[in-house]
């Protein structure tokens, strides 16, 4: 065979036949329609060397041609990596990565973030469902650790996020289906028919007597002047209203976004630009959205499509906070934050574990846990589940038993009942 550089593309199979093979110099070849083409068995070396530079310069000229007049709507160009598959997701207009929220955009670069530092340079066309796997078994493993003597410690597995990264490559690989590249179609229909499995569902709950500690611990640091007696009385008007309404922490607080100039926002909801920080906070929880008490919305968890009515004289626990508020400052999202702007979800989270951790709160529990302690108070106060479920605005009645918790004390509920049961049948001579 004549020299390498002379023969670009040259390839020798097993049988021994010589190839000119367009993916020896490239990884996308861009459509090109001869990726294989066989040369005479009987060419000299110098015939060799021309025909493989013919065929290079054919395939070159056609990836120029392609590149001149494809419109290209992503920086990246794919080259059958999973790296630049991830990039075009996070890139292309039509990806519905650049149509979700701000929070769920960061939940995703953090997926992505794992499918890029371990598994980036693999060609998609070389993976199969048993690969994916293979990934996921890998994600799945626990940390390590060193300590300063140098022993070796793995952590708990990481359910939770090796099956978010598996969800995501899923997302990836079909949005680079829809783009019709012809390896990830293939594979998007092999992961079609796959399930990985996922970290069970949290069991958490805040009660009803953990929200009392929490309202009362929080008045008492404010009188005592661990921190501002305002914030005190806005971290438990926030934490009461998840608990009393059964809302999503969204729904109570809003949120914080960087201003993009394009974004649509639901009907009703208010809005606050910071012009410096270029930064806009957008929520439905405002002193101006409950005239006689009285506020009707439409929740982030119906898609802000169908409206929820709560009369808020109705919270025991949440009315007569809402009325400490001063009059004065009854304008704007009624959570407040620092310098009287909207709250902040870190700032929230900060401010709600200082609390709670001083209130006795376990420190699994989290401000999210709120909905679940309403749902499951509710359903041992002899709530329908319709009601329940309508109460957490579900249109889907299972989806509401995912909130209500205490399946212990259920079963050892019905363990007495039955044991009750058999006494009275030794009472009645039965056997």
């Amino acid at each position: 065979m004549p020299h390498r550089g002379e023969t670009p593309g040259l390839k020798r199979n097993r049988s021994g036949r010589l190839y000119w093979m367009a993916r020896q110099l490239t990884r996308n070849a861009r459509g090109f329609p001869d990726p294989s083409i066989p040369l005479p068995t009987n060419a000299d070396n110098a015939q060799l060397a021309e025909l493989c530079q013919q065929h290079t310069a054919r395939l070159y000229a056609w990836m120029a041609e392609v590149k001149r007049t494809e419109p290209s709507l992503t920086k990246t160009r794919y080259d059958g990596t999973m790296l630049t598959a991830c990039r075009i997701y996070q890139e292309h207009p039509f990806s519905r990565f650049n149509k979700v929220s701000h929070k769920t955009r960061t939940g995703y670069l953090n997926d992505l973030k794992v499918i890029e530092t371990t598994v980036g340079a693999r060609l998609i066309r070389n993976c199969t469902v048993l690969t994916c796997q293979d990934w996921y078994d890998n994600w799945r493993k626990g940390a390590v650790t060193i300590d300063e003597r140098g022993n070796r410690f793995v952590g708990p597995e990481r359910i939770e996020r090796a099956h978010k990264a598996a969800a995501m490559v899923r997302t990836v690989i079909y949005f680079m289906a829809a783009l019709r590249h012809p390896d990830c179609k293939l594979l998007a229909e092999e992961l079609s028919k796959v399930k990985f499995e996922r970290g069970g569902g949290r069991e958490q709950e805040l009660t009803y007597q953990h929200v009392t500690a929490f309202i009362r611990t929080a008045r008492e640091l404010g009188e005592r002047g661990v921190m501002p007696p305002e914030r005190a009385l806005y971290m438990s008007i926030g934490v009461v209203s998840q608990f009393e309404m059964m809302l999503r922490q969204k729904d109570i607080i809003g949120g914080w976004e960087p201003t993009v100039a394009s974004r649509r926002f639901p009907k009703g909801v208010q809005i606050l630009n910071l012009a410096e920080e270029q930064e806009t906070w957008s929520g439905f929880y405002c002193w101006e959205h409950i005239p006689g008490w009285i506020w009707r919305m439409k929740t982030s968890k119906s898609k802000y499509r169908a409206p929820a009515t709560f009369d808020l004289t109705n919270y025991g626990l949440l009315y007569p906070l809402l009325e400490q508020v001063p009059h004065d400052q009854r304008v704007g999202p009624i959570v407040k934050g620092e310098h009287g702007l909207p709250i902040r979800y870190r700032s929230y989270a900060k401010w709600f574990r200082q609390i709670a951790e001083i209130a006795g709160i376990p420190a699994d529990v989290q401000s999210m846990d709120a909905r679940a302690g309403g749902a499951t108070e509710a359903e041992e106060a002899g709530a329908e589940l319709s009601d329940i479920s309508g109460g957490l605005t579900h249109t889907n009645e299972k989806t509401s038993l995912r909130y209500i918790r205490r399946r212990a004390r259920k079963i050892a509920t019905v363990a007495t009942a039955r044991q009750q049961s058999r006494t009275a049948g030794d009472d009645s001579g039965t056997p």
